[in-house]
């Protein structure tokens, strides 16, 4: 999951615009080219940013979070 992470956190930190669709398409492409389901990409995110298994669509949730604090949180996981 770290090595998932820091290339997570590489593209979103990227992204020009911090905006659910965006935060989406960049979680939906790592997945894809790592050959893993959206689940095994956004669930090791999710437990990162949040600290549970649980919460809303993990898009969305880094959206509200913001870009700061979510890619603090992904360099200290």
């Amino acid at each position: 999951s770290k090595s998932t992470l820091a290339q997570l956190r590489e593209r979103l930190a990227a992204l020009p615009s911090w905006k659910a669709p965006a935060i989406h398409a960049v979680i939906e492409t790592l997945a894809t080219e790592l050959g893993v389901g959206l689940g095994k990409v956004a669930q090791p995110v999710r437990v990162a940013v949040s600290g549970g298994t649980v919460s809303p669509p993990i898009d969305q949730t880094l959206s509200l979070l913001g870009r700061a604090r979510t890619l603090a949180r992904l360099a200290v996981a």
